[in-house]
């Protein structure tokens, strides 16, 4: 925890923290790279906001990360309303497909694959499968209805499937 007290020690503490903030962020984002940097800023200004509001405070590393993946699940919601205008509604994945073998796959080969899904469909597989949220929080905090969210994963693994299976056939 650190005591915020002026804006110098605010900055200093960001520099020390946003190492750990940005690998967390990368995590959720499957390694967008654009969309972690933008995430990361706006956790910052986030944090001198609260700073400037004299919310004098003590702020941890946790703060950071809990408003990190807020401002991912805002981003989400927005880029998700924006869809919805243009998308129909998809139906669920197969209940018999034996799940997805990752075992020969590289780490930074599963972040590539990963980052080659929609932005909601990745943050929504990411808050379930990295952080192990149930599938009625990741549809709390998207703004989805349980349903909607279990067709939005279904999406995703096949999605990530057919990615995996790819790989597969190139070896």
């Amino acid at each position: 925890m650190f005591p915020v007290r002026s804006a110098n020690e605010m900055l200093e503490f960001f520099m020390r923290a946003s190492v750990e903030v940005h690998r967390y962020v990368s995590r959720l984002t499957g390694g967008d790279q654009q969309l972690t940097e933008d995430i990361v800023q706006e956790t910052f200004l986030a944090l001198m906001r609260h700073h400037r509001a004299g919310e004098v405070s003590v702020i941890g590393v946790g703060w950071l990360i809990t408003t990190a993946r807020h401002r991912l699940i805002d981003h989400v919601r927005a880029t998700q309303r924006d869809q919805l205008r243009v998308e129909r509604h998809v139906g669920g994945e197969q209940a018999d497909v034996p799940p997805i073998d990752v075992t020969a796959i590289s780490a930074e080969h599963a972040r590539w694959m990963l980052a080659q899904l929609p932005i909601r469909e990745r943050v929504a597989l990411s808050l379930q499968t990295i952080e192990g949220w149930s599938i009625a929080e990741v549809a709390s905090h998207l703004e989805l209805s349980v349903e909607a969210t279990n067709s939005l994963l279904a999406r995703a693994r096949r999605r990530l499937r057919a990615l995996v299976e790819e790989s597969v056939d190139e070896r």
